[in-house]
């Protein structure tokens, strides 16, 4: 076996892993649904990428081929390129952080994995192959699902949403629909009534756990993508064709129209499932959030039009543009909870309309183009309806690794299918570099060339491995053992600082788990006083750096700003707490600290001040109600408290409040310690 079939082989070998990477939890590391995965995958993309380029470089055969779609996947690269550049915080952009392992990193290696792709992969059979691979890989997910199911194994999220091994029934989710319609591709390109058979059982065993996901937007876009499927068959098929398309439009409206009719029925609303479908309206709590959310982004989007804001930073966005009606959610959001949002976020105008331009570029070529005349009818009813699909979903979530990766795999497809190379009786691939030689110049020159440039590429190969991967693979798992309880306070302290030894972009998360490590340690009687000693100034320390460089994050100095005042430092705790507010202004949670901090201060004016102004912000939200009133009773306020706490009186948010009983007790206020008795009393009588 000549060299060059040695590395087309090692490539493809990478390739046939690829679909098994939503398999992997790594336990021993930080967040071990989402490192394991990436880290493993950007191993993998960049071992495969350095022998695809050797390869290239000794046969030109290897190179890809120009497409649309190559250009528009080019294009969003370059656009997320120059957004980070000049990104609100570059650092970030690139390397994001161990909860979504996204930033221009991870872009570049999807990059790369899609250039492999379609530079290998030369016939039809090889990407069947790949697409089968990729459904066994299903079904040991449909295996794990399946016992999640059964109650064998747990569900990660809790409750009955399945998650598998992803970790994320949204996760699960799109992974699933992606894997029903390549089944179906498969099935209508296969002829065996066997492997028919087979394919049809992923398709419905695929449904069944996607339906016990209950991840609405997904299995609408199933929906959408069925229609587009359908509409695809009615405008452009025979007359056969148009019948089954009718007829699965027909199907899909009875079952929605049914469903409707049915929506206030007793069975819907005890179904875990079904009544998160029957609960979908405008004035939902998660729709209203979704409008709240996608508005604030278009309000930095505004801010920030050509480039957006850089990858990873919508979190400086949330802050900013916060709304305090978003009490009712999650307290920080990261992502816009809209695929398109968050690329006008991320890499502004121009990101989203690179980003576009692939799935325009793909339409394009399955519909207009002549040149995709490797796919049926079918088939591209089929690609098309993915598309659509995938395009619905998008709007209501965000994108990750494992759905990425589905995505540049199906893209790369539809270049395969269009380009000169898509005729297989055409393919003549040269693997021997002699085989090539006329085509040189010179070949003892190009070979030392060639051998340099490839001993080059192992080079940054191995650096690349080394401080892209291993260092930041490392970090997480040091930090599983800084914050593990069984852990000691020593070789916690050690830990942490091997951490920040190591400058990589774990650094981050890691401080915020050092503050809450060594709040943990300052109330614990056994620890010396110099180990406390050595933790505090350790944290100080980082709490600088964090700050000097992600100066514009609200929540860092939110964070930090109650650590301050927590170990008593109450004044660099308000100094932090303001900037916070400043970056933040309408973030609830930032005026409880600060109203905490002057309430120890004993500074009543600034506590009752800010505690009205938080009150204000939104009187719906039950705490600020809550808090308003408790520092009206604590300056003899009561009447007013009282009046304030009237419409929650008879709650359970107020009268099992400890605060509320604390604070009479305090005051000697016997008359409401009865009230809140009897209010207890009778809430247990019911």
């Amino acid at each position: 076996m000549n060299i060059n079939k040695i590395l087309r082989w090692g490539v493809l070998v990478g390739l046939f892993v690829m679909p098994f990477l939503p398999l992997l939890i790594s336990t021993s590391a930080f967040f071990p649904f989402i490192t394991g995965k990436n880290f493993v995958f950007r191993v993998i993309a960049e071992i495969v990428f350095a022998l695809w380029l050797i390869l290239a470089l000794r046969d030109k055969n290897y190179w890809p081929r120009k497409s649309y779609i190559l250009f528009a996947v080019l294009a969003l690269l370059a656009a997320t390129g120059l957004a980070t550049i000049f990104s609100e915080n570059p650092y970030r952009s690139f390397w994001s952080n161990y909860e979504r392992m996204g930033g221009l990193v991870s872009l570049l290696h999807l990059g790369a994995y899609f250039i492999v792709l379609i530079s290998v992969l030369k016939k039809k059979a090889e990407w069947f192959w790949l697409a089968n691979t990729a459904l066994v890989a299903n079904w040991l997910i449909v295996i794990y699902s399946l016992l999640q199911l059964a109650g064998k194994i747990e569900i990660h999220q809790g409750g009955v949403r399945l998650d598998a091994t992803l970790g994320n029934a949204t996760y699960l989710a799109v992974y699933l629909l992606f894997n029903i319609f390549i089944s179906a591709y498969l099935f209508s390109s296969i002829k065996n009534i066997g492997i028919r058979v087979l394919y049809g059982l992923t398709i419905l065993v695929d449904l069944f756990l996607l339906y016990h996901t209950a991840t609405r937007g997904t299995i609408l876009g199933l929906l959408v993508g069925l229609v587009i499927f359908a509409a695809a068959a009615v405008f452009r098929g025979s007359r056969v064709q148009k019948k089954w398309a009718a007829g699965v439009v027909v199907i899909i409206l009875i079952l929605a129209g049914g469903f409707l009719l049915v929506k206030d029925a007793s069975f819907v609303r005890t179904s875990p499932v079904l009544s998160r479908f029957a609960s979908i309206s405008l004035t939902e709590t998660t729709t209203q959030s979704r409008f709240l959310i996608w508005n604030m982004s278009w309000q930095g989007f505004k801010e920030h039009p050509v480039l957006g804001w850089g990858p990873e930073n919508y979190s400086i966005v949330f802050s900013k543009y916060y709304v305090p009606a978003m009490w009712r959610q999650e307290p920080w959001f990261d992502r816009s909870h809209n695929v398109f949002f968050d690329w006008l976020i991320d890499a502004g105008l121009l990101g989203l309309l690179a980003y576009l331009s692939i799935f325009v570029s793909a339409l394009y070529y399955l519909w207009q183009s002549k040149r995709a005349s490797i796919f049926n009818l079918t088939e591209k009813a089929i690609l098309t309806g993915l598309l659509a699909g995938y395009f619905f979903h998008n709007i209501f979530v965000f994108d990750n690794l494992i759905s990425y990766l589905y995505f540049f795999a199906v893209i790369a497809f539809v270049h395969f299918g269009v380009t000169k190379e898509n005729n297989e009786e055409e393919i003549k691939v040269k693997n021997n570099y002699q085989a090539n030689k006329k085509n040189l110049s010179s070949a003892g020159q190009i070979t030392t060339g060639v051998n340099v440039a490839s001993v080059a590429v192992i080079v940054v190969l191995l650096v690349s491995l080394y401080y892209v991967d291993y260092k930041p693979w490392h970090v997480s798992r040091e930090l599983i053992v800084a914050i593990h309880p069984q852990t000691s306070v020593e070789q916690s302290l050690a830990a942490f600082q091997r951490i920040f030894q190591q400058n990589t972009f774990g650094s981050s998360e890691a401080r915020e788990q050092l503050v809450n490590k060594v709040l943990n340690v300052l109330n614990d009687p056994k620890v010396s006083n110099e180990l406390k000693g050595q933790f505090v100034k350790l944290t100080e320390e980082q709490i600088k750096i964090q700050l000097t460089n992600f100066n514009r994050d609200a929540r860092s100095y939110l964070y930090f700003g109650s650590f301050m005042s927590a170990i008593g430092n109450s004044e660099q705790g308000i100094d932090y707490l303001l900037k916070a507010q400043a970056l933040s202004p309408k973030k609830q949670q930032i005026y409880f600290e600060l109203i905490g901090v002057y309430v120890r201060m004993q500074n009543a004016p600034k506590a009752l001040a800010l505690a009205k102004e938080a009150y204000d912000l939104d009187p719906a939200y039950p705490e600020a109600r809550k808090i308003y009133a408790l520092v009206l009773l604590m300056t003899n306020q009561n009447k007013t408290a009282q009046e304030i706490l009237a419409p929650i009186k008879d709650s359970a948010t107020y009268y099992n409040d400890e605060r509320f009983k604390s604070l009479y007790e305090q005051l000697g206020d016997t008359q409401s310690l009865q009230e809140i008795k009897n209010l207890q009393s009778a809430a247990n009588k019911k």
